[in-house]
């Protein structure tokens, strides 16, 4: 099973938070975010009691990588890789330049956002997602899931951490609606007798 999650609140929504941030483009996560994060993380305890093989992937962004930590407390586990597949959309309109290597987590890892977790990093070493527009978005998305699905084994669950946009293309995808994709919304993909994505089962939470 595949499981993705939005990131929870992230700290340029709220005026107190707001005055915190490291890096404007690269938020944190407010208490009530940590709290949604958490919140998110027993309900995926409760999905995953079957599975034996647990991976926890999640966006470079540090409101991800933090919405991660508090899943991974939840469910027991004490690694996170960090991977640059399921990251936010690098669009120019948002970003004058690649925002990846100036990243918190890239920047200094000593900070106490990464403590109480083993991070793994499995991000792109070449400049080869900035700049992208909406369909490479979705072909990253959907190619990257499609993978996972070719690979992951029976008894193992993934849980990508990542952003509204990434859950917007998996939605679509599946004809269903993305209206509201809010913080820490949920949804699970669960290969049948295929490994082909159209061929899946999709849950909302």
């Amino acid at each position: 099973m595949i499981v993705l999650v939005r990131h929870g609140e992230r700290a340029d929504q709220c005026e107190i938070e707001c005055q915190k941030i490291l890096n404007s483009h690269d938020p944190h996560l407010t208490p009530k975010g940590c709290e949604q994060a958490k919140q998110a993380g027993k309900l995926i305890l409760e999905e995953i009691e079957e599975y034996r093989l647990i991976n926890i992937q999640s966006s470079p962004f540090l409101r991800c990588i933090m919405t991660a930590k508090n899943i991974a407390h939840q469910i027991k586990q004490e690694e996170v890789s960090i991977n640059t597949e399921i990251c936010e959309t690098l669009y120019p309109y948002f970003f004058s330049s690649n925002p990846l290597p100036r990243l918190v987590v890239n920047k200094n890892r000593t900070l106490s956002y990464f403590s109480q977790i083993t991070l793994i990093d499995q991000q792109m070493k070449e400049d080869n997602i900035y700049p992208e527009e909406l369909e490479d978005v979705n072909n990253r998305i959907i190619s990257y899931v499609q993978k996972l699905l070719e690979k992951i084994e029976d008894d193992q669950c993934i849980i990508l951490v990542t952003h509204q946009r990434p859950l917007k293309s998996i939605l679509e995808y599946f004809n269903q609606q993305t209206n509201d994709v809010g913080y820490c919304q949920v949804i699970s993909i669960k290969k049948g007798e295929s490994t082909q994505l159209e061929e899946c089962k999709l849950t909302i939470y």
